[in-house]
């Protein structure tokens, strides 16, 4: 088949799909136009773009109109050598950023018997091409600004329109990042990885976040972006990964935090251990080639062990009234249901103590405070161990035809001693998270011309989360019936006593959820004169297996109003 036809048939093939939008592109390009001495255009100059790092040569030739343009470009650093005849060789270098279109306009100097090398330093970024309102991150921004955590995603808040999600937004909680752009929703967002879509749709946030290390720059659009972004309204957030080279480059990195130096919690007891704080994060990055201008590796590894102290203070009952004597009680003495009197001195006789209400009571910790209604103080250790890699092969085939593969894999295990503010506040009633994803990619990049080039991609991307109730204490242990008969479910039912901290496991756990997305995609582009061209595909399958037990325990509720006693725990 040749060229011309080649191309008119990727064309209407394209306009023949039913149900496709633009594919996202996660490349760059280079347009310009080379003219003489006199602003006439040079026809026919060849422009040839190599990248510094693996070596790798485009080339093409400037048309009539003395214009040029090379497409579907990594993001990196090239070399830019034009040659014409009768004029000297011009060399210079760029920077091309991730879905940017560089525009590079130069003027060549009659030549000599001996021609002379014109060396200029970078372009600098200008878009002229695009409507698009949005910024990049740079390598030299992610890797220069502290970021506590080492979470990149933060640097979004550095373009303009981007604020933090409003606290304790769904996005935002168990030390998670989340923003708005524009006045949108935080789960308008969209987050790509290396062009591929990389979302958690449960909650519609990023699913595999790699190691700072990793990361090359990223792209954050927040306005007016094309088509091929697809559907989300929001900012669309596009994560470009490094890639091996001709040289060796490599980090290793150890950031130690600890409690040493800090100050105690004030509200902790004094008889009572400091509570805990201590974070280890850890890692390295290795590149380079496992052969020189063909074959190139990138891997990159990161852990953090964290371990910290959740101070919380609440109201636990006293030894006295978990006996139930409530002569000394804050909440005034019950009054017995049948002459509807006090009882006698506030106690309340034993064979009307109800044996599961006496064992609900006992779950309760004596108080360690002299505090009305704050007499108990607790310093549970929370644990949150994360562990991350990337693993990338690129392969250049010949001239013309580019292989790359990558697998990111992302994985938390978090315990929280205490699951909210309306929850348990003694400890006991915490809960697991656990967080696993896993993105992967292969794609092919053809030159089918020096103005045609196709890329095809497939990527998997799966995320799968669950949090478990801690069930440290189970119905059956107090005398309360066990409600589902599955293992799962297993655990104390939620508590409430008016006057004192909630007891049992959250009602909405246990949760489970797996998503799966499986993504084609096509992206080609073709330049001719002054225009270029982008069409493509970009297909998904997705699939989500989840559930939530909700009530599964029950749930019970003691309130001093219009009930048996007047006293929440003396009706229990």
């Amino acid at each position: 088949m040749k060229p011309n036809f080649r191309t008119l048939f990727l064309f209407v093939l394209s306009l023949m799909l039913p149900a496709t939008i633009a594919a996202q592109t996660h490349r760059g390009s280079l347009r310009g136009t080379v003219y003489d001495q006199n602003q006439a255009a040079v026809t026919g100059a060849q422009v040839s773009l190599t990248s510094t790092a693996t070596g790798d040569v485009r080339t093409t030739t400037t048309d009539g109109n003395g214009q040029f343009a090379i497409t579907s470009l990594p993001s990196g650093e090239y070399e830019v050598t034009v040659e014409a005849s009768s004029f000297n060789t011009h060399k210079e270098k760029i920077e091309v950023f991730v879905n940017q279109e560089q525009r590079l306009d130069l003027s060549l100097k009659v030549g000599t018997l001996a021609p002379q090398i014109v060396e200029s330093s970078f372009t600098e970024l200008l878009k002229k091409d695009s409507a698009s309102l949005g910024s990049v991150i740079d390598n030299r921004q992610i890797t220069g600004l502290p970021l506590d955590g080492r979470n990149f995603y933060e640097l979004s808040l550095l373009v303009p329109g981007a604020v933090p999600a409003a606290p304790g937004s769904a996005g935002s909680v168990r030390g998670d990042f989340a923003f708005s752009v524009n006045g949108a929703r935080e789960d308008a967002n969209n987050f790509l990885l290396d062009g591929v879509y990389n979302i958690d749709p449960k909650l519609n946030t990023f699913g595999v976040r790699p190691s700072l290390d990793a990361i090359r720059e990223f792209e954050m659009l927040t306005s007016t972006y094309d088509a091929s972004f697809g559907r989300n309204p929001g900012a669309q957030v596009n994560v470009i990964l490094n890639s091996g080279t001709n040289d060796f480059h490599g980090s290793v990195f150890e950031f130690h935090r600890n409690a040493a130096l800090d100050a105690r919690n004030f509200f902790a007891p004094a008889s009572e251990p400091k509570p805990k704080y201590i974070r280890n994060q850890f890692g390295g990055a290795l590149g380079g080639p496992i052969k020189r201008d063909s074959t190139f590796f990138f891997a990159d590894y990161e852990g953090t062990r964290s371990r910290e102290g959740i101070t919380r203070i609440t109201n636990v009952p006293t030894a006295l009234e978990r006996a139930g004597n409530f002569s000394q009680s804050l909440f005034g003495p019950p009054v017995s249901p049948f002459p509807g009197l006090p009882f006698t001195g506030g106690i309340i006789p034993d064979f009307l103590i109800n044996p599961v209400g006496r064992a609900i009571a006992n779950l309760y910790p004596l108080p360690n405070r002299n505090v009305p209604f704050q007499n108990f103080v607790s310093s549970p250790v929370l644990r949150d161990d994360n562990d991350s890699f990337d693993a990338r092969v690129d392969h250049h085939l010949n001239s013309r035809a580019e292989l790359a593969f990558r697998y990111s894999f992302g994985d938390r295990n978090l315990f929280e001693p205490f699951t909210g503010p309306s929850f348990s506040v003694v400890p006991g009633f915490g809960d697991t998270v656990k967080r696993r994803s896993q993105n992967g990619m292969a794609a092919v990049t053809l030159m089918l011309t020096p103005n045609l080039i196709n890329e095809s991609r497939v990527a998997f991307s799966r995320v799968a989360a669950s949090v478990t109730q801690e069930a440290s204490v189970l119905n059956s242990e107090v005398g309360l019936p066990t409600i589902s008969p599955r293992a799962r479910d297993l655990g104390l039912s939620f508590i409430t006593i008016t006057g004192f901290s909630p007891l049992g496991d959250e009602g909405n756990n246990p949760q489970n959820s797996v998503t799966n997305v499986y993504q084609f995609l096509n992206n080609s582009s073709y330049a001719r004169g002054n225009h270029v061209f982008k069409f493509g595909a970009d297909l998904r399958f997705s699939q989500q297996n989840a559930f939530r037990d909700v009530e599964s325990r029950g749930r019970l509720q003691f309130s001093p109003f219009g009930q048996i006693t007047f006293n929440a725990l003396a009706d229990l």
